[in-house]
C-alpha cells in the first residue's frame, strides 16, 4: 500500500509540470488569436477615376470609416475661356461661386451595401450647379459604373468611369488631400471669398426646379 501511494505521488509530480506548461502554451496561443485583428484592404472603388467624357478625373477616398467621397483630381482643360482656373460659377449658393473646380468635392456620403457596391451618396455636377443621389458599382478592377438619380435609382442614368494611370498628375496639390467635406449645398458649409467684379457669370438666376436626368457629373466646361 505504501509503495502504491508513493508511486502515485511521484507520477503526479512528474506529469503536473508538463500539463501546466501545455496549459500556459494553449492560453498564450488563444490570447494571441483574440488580440489579432486582420488588416482589411481598402475598397476597390478607392482610387483615381477618369470620367466618361475623358475631360476630368475624380479621386475617390475613404472619407469616414463607413463612407466614401471624392474630389476633382485632374482636368484636361483646367483654365476657362478667360485664361483663369475654372470656378464653380453655377453653384446655387452665391458665396460658393468662386470655388476652384480643381479639388472641388463632387462625391460624398457613399455607404457600402451588403450585396456589394456603394449607394445613398450625393454627386455634384459643377456644369449645372446641381446635386443628385449616386451609386457606385465596380464592373471590374479598372471600370466603375456611376449612376446618378433623383428619387428611384432604376430611373437614373449610368456612366462608365475608367481607372486612371498611376502617373496622372493632380491639377492641384489640394486635390490629393482627403475629401472629407460636406455637400456643396449644405447649409452649414463655409462660405467662399466674395467673387471679384466682372468674374462671376452673368446668368446666375436659378432655373425652375424640375426632375432632371443627370448629365456628365464631373468635367466642367
Amino acid at each position: 500500500m505504501v509503495f502504491t501511494l508513493r508511486f502515485i505521488v511521484m507520477r503526479s509530480k512528474t506529469v503536473s509540470p508538463f500539463s501546466a506548461g501545455l496549459l500556459r502554451l494553449v492560453t498564450a496561443a488563444a490570447g494571441a488569436m483574440l488580440c489579432y485583428v486582420p488588416a482589411f484592404a481598402d475598397p476597390r472603388e478607392v482610387g483615381v477615376w477618369i470620367d466618361d467624357t475623358g475631360k476630368g478625373a475624380v479621386k475617390i477616398e475613404i472619407c469616414t470609416p463607413t463612407t466614401l467621397c471624392g474630389k476633382i483630381y485632374w482636368l484636361k482643360e483646367p483654365l476657362g475661356t478667360n485664361g483663369e482656373p475654372k470656378i464653380d460659377r453655377y453653384n446655387p449658393e452665391p458665396s460658393m461661386r468662386t470655388r476652384p473646380i480643381c479639388g472641388l468635392p463632387v462625391l460624398g456620403d457613399l455607404s457600402q451595401l451588403a450585396e456589394g457596391g456603394f449607394d445613398n451618396g450625393w454627386v455634384y455636377d459643377p456644369k449645372e450647379g446641381k446635386s443628385y443621389s449616386v451609386a457606385l458599382d465596380l464592373v471590374n478592377a479598372d471600370t466603375l459604373k456611376v449612376t446618378g438619380y433623383k428619387g428611384m435609382r432604376f430611373l437614373g442614368k449610368s456612366f462608365i468611369w475608367t481607372r486612371a494611370p498611376a502617373d496622372l498628375p493632380s491639377c492641384s496639390a489640394d486635390a490629393a488631400e482627403a475629401p472629407g467635406e460636406a455637400s456643396p449645398h449644405a447649409a452649414n458649409a463655409k462660405a467662399a471669398s466674395p467673387a471679384k467684379p466682372g468674374k462671376t457669370a452673368s446668368n446666375t438666376k436659378p432655373k425652375p426646379k424640375k426632375a432632371a436626368t443627370p448629365q456628365h457629373p464631373v468635367a466642367s466646361n
